[in-house]
């Protein structure tokens, strides 16, 4: 699998402070080829020092790379799987989300302490993606999102941990209802901001091109799927700098619509 990576983020045009994270690595392995890790997190824009929990949590996650993941990559590390369907007989996915998961409670408890001591409430969201061969991993917590593009579908990967998307999960909102709702950057989970966290676990395969945009609800609130599905299908991701060019425009649109938190989006193309 070869991939194709870019970053955009803005501060906006309202706040001082950008409190949005993100990272991107691709490494080569000698026995799975090419891997990539993507992260994005979200500082809660209401809560204290939000650009300091979202930076946390992203060198959480390159320290990860760094010696977590050799470590799912080696063999002596990882699950053996009791059935005959992989003849490697291990599995690399499930320990890079047992590991995944462990990382979550980990960065939670260091925001909880950090706050703790300094007499501040931190929170961010996060929204993970590891990709190896032709299998894929995603965590989420919060409201920020992973989208999937290939030649002819646009698939919304995550679900919203919020306040609005369970009211709409409910029938209690129309959709119209919760992009106006005063309550729409309200969460359920984030990091940070309580003893425990629940995070959502995607998986998937990759079996044609593929775009994943992992993106803050600043990037995804005002803009529609089908502005964005056809700008990012694998084909229309020619380089790096046509997919920059794409996200740079995104985000003037939102911003030209009214939006004024951060806004930031990491797209991977897997070919």
């Amino acid at each position: 699998m070869e991939y194709k990576v870019c970053i955009c983020t803005d501060k906006g045009t309202v706040k001082e402070v950008n409190q949005d994270s993100a990272m991107v690595k691709v490494a080569n392995t000698s026995e799975h080829g090419r891997v990539v890790v993507g992260v994005l997190c979200d500082g809660m824009g209401g809560l204290s020092c939000g650009e300091v929990a979202s930076s946390k949590a992203v060198e959480a996650f390159e320290n990860w790379f760094v010696s977590g993941l050799p470590q799912a990559l080696s063999p002596v590390n990882v699950t053996e799987k009791l059935d005959d369907s992989d003849s490697r007989g291990i599995d690399i996915m499930e320990e890079v989300k047992r590991q995944w998961l462990l990382l979550a409670q980990d960065i939670n408890e260091e925001l909880l302490d950090y706050g703790s001591m300094n007499g501040l409430t931190l929170g961010s969201t996060v929204v993970s993606f590891f990709a190896m061969e032709n299998e894929f991993l995603i965590m989420n917590i919060g409201d920020s999102r992973a989208y999937q593009f290939t030649e002819t579908r646009c698939d919304q990967l995550t679900h919203d941990q919020s306040v609005v998307q369970n009211m709409l999960d409910r029938g209690l909102i129309t959709p119209q209802e919760a992009e106006n709702s005063p309550q729409k950057s309200v969460l359920l989970q984030c990091l940070g901001a309580s003893g425990n966290v629940y995070p959502q676990i995607v998986t998937g395969r990759i079996d044609e091109p593929t775009t994943i945009l992992l993106c803050c609800d600043g990037l995804w609130r005002k803009l529609r799927a089908d502005e964005v599905c056809g700008q990012l299908r694998p084909s229309a991701c020619a380089d790096e700098n046509t997919m920059k060019s794409r996200l740079l425009g995104f985000i003037e649109t939102v911003k030209s619509r009214g939006e004024t938190d951060n806004i930031t989006g990491v797209l991977i193309c897997c070919q």
